[in-house]
């Protein structure tokens, strides 16, 4: 690829256009934290040439450019646009991102990221002063400052290599969405969708209002039959009027009477009470006497049993006495008994520890015995000192009787007696010296062992000596009981007799206790006859009372008669008062619910006006959304239309890009709507060097670059070209394109005439910024910046001219 400075004077590069007042310029980006930009972007990046180039290997962060941008100015990058990504993925605490740029001759500072603790911050600045509010306020500004969204702004200032792919590889319906996208014409589908539910919403009220109308008319029809019906309750309500008046008059009539004869009423009542008060007493004393003599009868059979039962109560109360005296002297012999079989155990457990402790230093005398056995000695260590020590007096009485005989040698009988005394001491020394022969170790253990055993005789003599002492007191205590036994005499026959007393008490028992009762029986009766006597007495004067009272009763019936139907015709007449009253509270408020529900009805007419009205108002609004949603702002509507307006000056600037960027091997290209089976949609043809038109699918990979940048770069220049209109329509000066699919143009010269063509872009915008990984296109750039990935794979950037 040729550099820079090979080209001729007819092959110069425009010249840099000065910065127009309006458009979005980018001057200055500073990054910390953000991606793999771990550090500051120190110094800042600029791009001060109107042509730059950043290169790097893939991955390197180059694209992290553009995603600082969109993440300065929306807090949004194509990372983010990936689900599951956040904002804290793309920049960590303590990181931001800073964009200086021109809008509308003035200067504009953008700082966004995250603090240390997690949280957002937004700042804006103005010409140097800072812009107050909080972050969507911000956001708000910044949208009208660049007139764009987010979309928007992406789509006219970064040209994606998927998306220069994606042009002229999709289908046609996939390309109309495309262009929908790059001029913003999705914006008439968001305004059919609003439509869409406005005019579901208008049905909607429109059914209701019919259904409205509907029981409103309904109810209007019944108006005749209600006002009908209230003047048929108002006629029943005045006739119940009168009738009450009536019944009240009589009422007053009725109570006069019944209140004449209410004092001859409160007498009766009170002789009938005392009537019941006697007839009660009367009652009373009759069962009174009926229980005495009842009572007088049963004292009589009392006293017979008592009298038959008194003998066997002597005959028990003598067993009684009888069997507690032998029941003391068996538990006394209880007592003993259990005493010597104490006492006698215990014997038997002394005489076994005995047993089992004499047993055992027993089989210890044995062990020692066997131990004895395996000696080598049977000389004790006493024994052997006393035979080394009768052995060193015989030694030296030899040699005392040796030197006596060579002193005595003169004397020849004393000499034969001293040689006897030698000879009987060498004998007596051969003796003792085979004693000492067998002193050894196991002396010393012998006289030990034989210790032992003397100690252990003593233990036997000891434990002998305390059992025959604890057991001679045990014989003594158990001859002692004995003899008690002896002198309590309970045997065998008194326990008989015992077991007789008891079963005679039992068969007694029943009789004894059957007295009992009968006697407090007795007791309680009494003395009958005379309390039979009062009782007789009273019963004839209560009756007597009695009679006279229920003959004044009977004369008072009549008068008593008449009150009665005095206050059943009283009660009769204030139940008629009472319907009345209630029939007519009734019909009060019947009339009242019929007066409000035909002021109701009345009202419904001009209700009903209004609601025809509004509904014919609906009626209107809804054809209007039904038009806008299936006919204007339908594909095949304003959209349709706005692409077949765009689509002439496209296809000449396209066709003219072409040329210029296949040196005029191509140079004829046909954007057309089309409507097929799928839907709407564009189609792009290309006419080939046999002059024939060719979709674009049917091109090499290379072609098709070349018709997707030719497109695309007209694209580009209408959008730069379009006038700032609010934030939907925002002019950009400043492109930037991401790779641009140049891997795929096959020969340096396709590659020379794409970057011409780049360099000619300048005409209509005031930065255009290139990112490549291919180094021979970067050469041709004035401005050059460089990424690289350290070992620790954090991004750094090289300004390299």
């Amino acid at each position: 690829m040729r550099p820079l400075e090979t080209f001729g004077e007819d092959e110069v590069l425009p010249e840099v256009v000065g910065e127009t007042s309006e458009g979005f310029v980018i001057e200055e980006l500073e990054m910390s934290g953000f991606m793999r930009y771990v550090d500051n972007t120190d110094p800042p990046l600029t791009f001060p040439e109107k042509f730059t180039v950043i290169t790097g290997k893939t991955g390197s962060g180059k694209t992290s450019i553009l995603d600082a941008i969109t993440f300065a100015l929306y807090k949004r990058s194509s990372r983010t646009d990936i689900a599951g990504i956040k904002i804290t993925d793309i920049c960590r605490n303590g990181g931001q991102v800073r964009l200086v740029f021109q809008q509308g001759g003035n200067k504009y500072e953008v700082r966004r990221g995250v603090s240390a603790n997690g949280s957002t911050y937004l700042e804006l600045s103005k010409n140097g002063s800072p812009i107050g509010g909080k972050i969507p306020e911000l956001e708000s500004i910044i949208k009208d400052i660049i007139g764009l969204d987010y979309d928007g702004f992406r789509n006219s200032t970064f040209v994606r290599q998927e998306e220069m792919k994606e042009l002229g590889a999709e289908s046609g319906s996939k390309r109309l969405e495309i262009f929908q996208k790059l001029f913003r014409l999705e914006t008439f589908e968001k305004a059919q969708e609003v439509a869409k539910k406005k005019y579901s919403t208008a049905r909607r009220e429109i059914e209701s209002s019919e259904r409205e109308m509907l029981v409103r008319r309904e109810g209007i029809a019944k108006l005749p039959e209600i006002k009908k019906e209230l003047d048929e309750k108002r006629e029943k309500f005045t006739f119940e009027k009168e009738k009450l008046d009536t019944v009240k008059k009589e009422l007053l009539v009725a109570e006069e009477k019944l209140k004449k004869s209410e004092s001859e009423h409160e007498k009766y009542l009170r002789l009938v009470s005392e009537i019941s008060t006697k007839k009660r007493t009367f009652g009373d004393i009759i069962q009174k006497i009926e229980s005495k003599e009842s009572e007088g009868k049963e004292s009589i059979e009392l006293k017979k049993t008592v009298k038959g039962l008194e003998k066997d109560a002597k005959s028990y109360d003598k067993l009684v006495a009888e069997r507690e005296e032998l029941t003391k002297l068996e538990q006394k012999a209880d007592s003993l008994k259990k005493q010597l079989e104490l006492r006698t155990k215990e014997k038997e457990r002394i005489d076994q520890e005995f047993r089992e402790k004499v047993a055992t230093i027993n089989k210890r005398v044995t062990e020692y015995n066997e131990r004895i056995s395996s000696l080598s000695t049977d000389i004790n260590a006493e024994e052997a000192f006393d035979l080394l020590r009768t052995e060193g007096s015989l030694t030296e009485r030899i040699d005392r009787i040796k030197k006596e005989i060579e002193w005595l040698k003169e004397n020849k009988q004393l000499v034969e007696e001293v040689r006897a005394e030698g000879t009987e001491a060498r004998k007596e020394l051969e003796e003792v010296s085979d004693k000492v022969s067998k002193i050894s170790v196991d002396s010393f253990t012998l006289s030990e062992i034989e210790k032992y055993i003397s100690e252990l005789g003593k233990d036997v003599e000891e434990e002998k000596s305390r059992h025959d002492s604890s057991v001679s007191g045990i014989d003594e205590e158990l001859a002692k009981l004995n003899k008690e036994m002896e002198e309590i005499g309970f045997d065998k026959e008194r326990e008989k007799k015992l077991e007789e007393v008891v079963s005679r008490i039992d068969v007694l028992k029943n009789k004894k206790e059957e007295l009992d009762e009968a006697r407090e029986r007795l007791e309680k009766i009494g003395d009958v006859s005379k309390l039979l006597e009062e009782l007789n007495s009273q019963k004839e004067k209560e009756e007597k009372a009695l009679e006279k009272l229920e003959k004044q009763e009977k004369e008072k019936k009549a008068t008593e008669e008449k009150y009665a139907k005095h206050k059943e015709s009283l009660e009769e007449l204030r139940t008629r008062e009472k319907n009345l009253d209630k029939s007519i509270h009734g019909l009060n408020l019947q009339i009242k619910q019929l007066e409000e529900r035909i002021t109701e009805l009345e009202k419904d007419t001009e209700k009903l006006k209004e609601v025809e009205e509004d509904t014919e108002e609906l009626r209107e609004k809804s054809e209007v959304y039904s038009l806008l949603k299936d006919n204007i702002l339908h594909r095949k509507g304003v959209v349709m239309y706005a692409i077949n307006q765009l689509l002439p000056t496209l296809e000449i600037e396209t066709s003219q890009n072409l040329s210029e960027l296949t040196d005029g091997r191509f140079s004829r290209v046909q954007l057309r709507t089309h409507e097929d089976e799928r839907g709407y949609g564009v189609k792009i043809e290309v006419e080939g060097p046999d002059g024939e038109w060719h979709d674009v699918a049917e091109f090499s990979g290379g072609e098709r670059t070349q018709i997707n940048a030719a497109l695309r770069f007209a694209i580009a220049k209408e959008l730069a070209s379009m006038p700032q209109v609010g934030r939907t329509y925002g002019r950009m000066k400043t492109l930037f394109i991401d790779e641009g699919d140049l891997g795929s143009l096959d020969t340096e010269t396709n590659r020379d005439l794409f970057v011409q063509k780049l360099f000619n872009m300048g005409e209509f915008f005031d930065k255009i910024i290139l990112i490549t990984h291919l180094v021979e296109v970067a050469e041709r750039f004035p401005g050059q910046i460089r990424i690289h990935m350290t070992p620790e794979q954090e991004s750094r950037i090289e300004v390299v001219r």
